[in-house]
């Protein structure tokens, strides 16, 4: 299992933590496979779609993993954002 730790400095208190993050994957009751970010409670942060394989749904958790790095931080929120069909 992957982990990312990161410290953001946002001027909410709670974001401002470093965070202890982890990446699950997982094998749903249809057979396919998904991967979460967890924290380190095991809530889910983030759920992905489905894989039809384990190697599928890990290569997209590590491809979200090593993009996160250079990943943008928005503090605003579009008030409308297009969406895309998956």
């Amino acid at each position: 299992m992957a982990t990312a730790t990161k410290k953001v400095h946002a001027a909410t208190p709670a974001l401002a933590e470093v965070a202890s993050l982890g990446f699950f994957i997982y094998r749903d009751n249809d057979g396919d496979y998904h991967w979460e970010i967890v924290d380190e409670s095991g809530e889910s942060l983030v759920h992905s779609r489905s894989f039809a394989s384990e190697d599928d749904a890990e290569g997209a958790a590590r491809y979200v993993y090593q993009g996160a790095r250079s990943a943008h931080f928005e503090l605003q929120v579009a008030k409308e954002r297009p969406t895309v069909a998956a």
